[in-house]
């Protein structure tokens, strides 16, 4: 409840494009609110069968100056470089149809859903305070799915549209208007 509270204070105090700089907590907070709309608009181009359901509430934890250097190794702005790991989950589900209805008088008998719960790690960085938050590394788990990088999968295509889109917050009607 709290955190439905904070996110309803949050849309009505932010303006648009703040978010991107956010501390950590307020810019996974936005994303996660967010990530089930830019993921389906990605799963949907890539005609996936599944479709985010729902996305787990985030847990935001700082990257120490020796975590930042193991995650930037040969840059000089490791150690002026701010970040963060961020820990969330999806529930995505898939309709499945059987090949022939069981009933000739309703074709959706015998249809099920499942579903997949995944378990993502992110590593997100940025340069200065003022800096907008970058995804740099993704990984994803499930039950029977061992730890994968998908740093140039779909959900982080999604996360990096998001912030290509200023970060908006639930009630931003940029989203809508379609591109040219």
């Amino acid at each position: 409840m709290s955190a439905a509270l904070g996110l309803c204070c949050l849309t009505a105090t932010a303006a648009r494009g703040e978010v991107c700089a956010a501390d950590p907590q307020t810019w996974a907070e936005a994303l996660t609110e967010q990530l089930p709309l830019f993921l389906n608009l990605a799963l949907s181009r890539a005609r996936s069968d599944f479709q985010v359901v729902l996305v787990g509430r985030p847990e935001a934890e700082l990257l120490s100056a020796e975590e930042l250097a193991q995650l930037l190794p040969d840059s000089p702005a490791a150690s002026a470089s701010q970040g963060f790991r961020l820990y969330f989950t999806t529930l995505e589900r898939r309709l499945v149809l059987p090949q022939q209805p069981e009933r000739e008088d309703n074709p959706l008998a015998g249809r099920r859903s499942e579903t997949l719960q995944l378990a993502y790690e992110a590593y997100v960085l940025r340069a200065t305070p003022r800096d907008p938050w970058q995804l740099v590394r993704l990984q994803v788990t499930g039950a029977g799915v061992p730890v994968r990088d998908v740093t140039e999968g779909l959900t982080a295509q999604a996360i990096r549209r998001w912030q290509e889109a200023g970060c908006p917050l639930t009630g931003d009607l940029e989203l809508t208007r379609p591109t040219l």
